[in-house]
């Protein structure tokens, strides 16, 4: 789909999701972040919180990060977390 980007979520035990999805907002210092397909590069660290995606196919992933990294470049998002509790939404 062209408005979607490649997404990894990795943690210290290995991938925790991957996929394309449509959009996420992710927990940075002093708030946070959305991110579109085609998004403008950008390395952001990501604090303690709630992450969110939406994936290609309209579900809602949401992860519990502890912090970590995030590298938002050439329509790829990846998200590198010490630790991650992924919960489904309806």
């Amino acid at each position: 789909m062209a408005n979607c980007f490649q997404l990894s979520v990795i943690t210290a035990d290995g991938p925790l999701l991957q996929g394309s999805a449509s959009a996420c907002r992710l927990p940075v210092e002093g708030g946070s972040v959305g991110v579109l397909a085609h998004h403008a590069p950008m390395l952001c660290a990501l604090r303690e919180g709630e992450a969110r995606f939406r994936m290609e196919d309209g579900t809602e992933k949401r992860l519990q990060l502890s912090g970590g990294i995030a590298d938002v470049r050439d329509n790829t998002v990846t998200v590198l977390a010490g630790h991650a509790r992924l919960a489904e939404t309806e």
